[in-house]
């Protein structure tokens, strides 16, 4: 399929943009006059890069609203195992495709998910036409039973048939410290490094974490994590909210890529990001939304604006988390850390972006439209929606979308 959008704002001009079959921006410029399969008229429109959540466990979209304004131990006790301990792939399969479906409306086409049943979640994605990062979680509760199990489904996680490479990739991930055994993380470690895969990491996301890791190894879970060799330019943090000088430094030191994830950290009081503290140093930042059980969904326009008003809160400067901060960490610096040649519109680029309607009252006036999109734009604004040269959204448009509403209440239904 090839692409010509006609008479698009690109920064402060208007341009043609052609998105050749091999789905990358082929061509920028004005007055383009090339035959293509789908010709979409740009006037009144912006394009922008498309956005990447780091994390968020996407099948978790059928359990939002359960048990909200609740205590972390008595929601999870309560209302989030006992129904996640009935899930089947065929709920997983239904509950990715609405976040899925949920995340092309507000403009996102790429995601790491860290849930079950990897089959299910890969077909799922593979239909949706997004690209993913699917992780096989290591998480043994400290039982030899469950290490071993482990080790085990992680072999056949290595050899599941990937239905769609081109757009989805596999991690490994490590649940959290206080979760999972040394033995497992150290085999977590060993095989990302053998496989040259990336390692997904729950990390200092509450400051109960911290103390428990003290008191059980005499050290944080970043030091501790380090200890283990699970440290290094593959290995993706998420939270990250209670760090010190010392984990910030071992951050650094390693490359290690954060993600910050605003709304759910404030639900749940986790605690505040340091952004402005940790960007200025240089830390490698990308954004999330956790999942629709915590956050309450998965919009990264939402996420970008409690992000940029949790890092000024945080470090009481108004300027922390600039709106040009904040959207690069939704789109280039997502784009890089999920391995893709992508997160910028330019010539040669994987072409996945976004047209957003400049007559939408949530972008008029357009004075800063980055500022716009940030402080501003809600999933009203999103017009089109592409990934990898593919239409997955046209006009607001997208297939499937009724029988996946339907699904997911039919779903619903049986977990109230």
């Amino acid at each position: 399929m090839t692409i010509l959008i006609k008479n698009v704002l690109l920064g402060q001009n208007h341009l043609d943009v052609f998105i050749g079959g091999d789905g990358r921006f082929s061509r920028i410029a004005p007055n383009l006059d090339l035959a293509a399969d789908t010709i979409i008229d740009g006037t009144d429109k912006a394009i922008l890069p498309a956005f990447y959540n780091l994390h968020t466990h996407a099948a978790m979209s059928l359990l939002r609203g359960l048990g909200d304004d609740k205590e972390l131990f008595s929601w999870l006790s309560q209302d989030i195992w006992p129904r996640e301990e009935t899930f089947d792939d065929e709920i997983i399969y239904w509950g990715t495709k609405l976040a899925a479906l949920e995340m092309i409306r507000s403009g996102t086409v790429g995601f790491s998910d860290m849930y079950f049943e990897q089959k299910a979640i890969m077909q799922a994605i593979c239909e949706m036409g997004m690209r993913a990062a699917v992780s096989f979680v290591e998480m043994d509760l400290f039982e030899p039973d469950k290490t071993k199990a482990k080790k085990e489904d992680t072999e056949k996680f290595l050899t599941l048939e990937n239905p769609c490479p081109e757009r989805i990739s596999k991690f490994l991930a490590v649940h959290a410290v206080y979760t999972t055994s040394e033995e497992l993380i150290r085999f977590a470690v060993e095989t990302a490094e053998r496989h040259n895969m990336k390692l997904h990491i729950h990390a200092c996301e509450t400051r109960k974490e911290v103390d428990d890791c003290l008191a059980a190894h005499g050290c944080t879970p970043i030091a501790y994590l380090e200890k283990l060799g699970a440290l290094s330019p593959r290995t993706i943090l998420a939270h990250a909210v209670h760090l010190d000088d010392r984990d910030i430094e071992i951050i650094l030191k390693h490359g290690v890529t954060l993600c910050t994830n605003p709304a759910s950290n404030l639900k749940l009081c986790s605690g505040a990001f340091m952004f402005k503290k940790l960007w200025d140093k240089g830390a490698f930042i990308t954004l999330g939304t956790d999942g629709s059980a915590s956050n309450n969904n998965v919009s990264m326009l939402d996420e970008m604006k409690l992000a940029a008003l949790s890092a000024k809160i945080q470090s009481g400067d108004p300027t922390a988390g600039s709106a040009g901060q904040i959207f690069q960490a939704a789109t280039k610096n997502g784009a890089a850390a999920l391995g893709l040649d992508a997160g910028v519109i330019a010539e040669g680029k994987l072409a996945d972006c976004l047209l957003v309607d400049l007559n939408n009252p949530l972008l008029v006036p357009n004075y800063n439209l980055i500022s716009n999109m940030v402080y501003s734009a809600d999933s009203s604004v999103i017009d089109t929606v592409i990934c990898n040269g593919r239409l997955l959204m046209l006009g607001k448009k997208i297939d499937g979308e009724e029988e996946i509403l339907r699904q997911a209440k039919k779903i619903a239904a049986k977990l109230a």
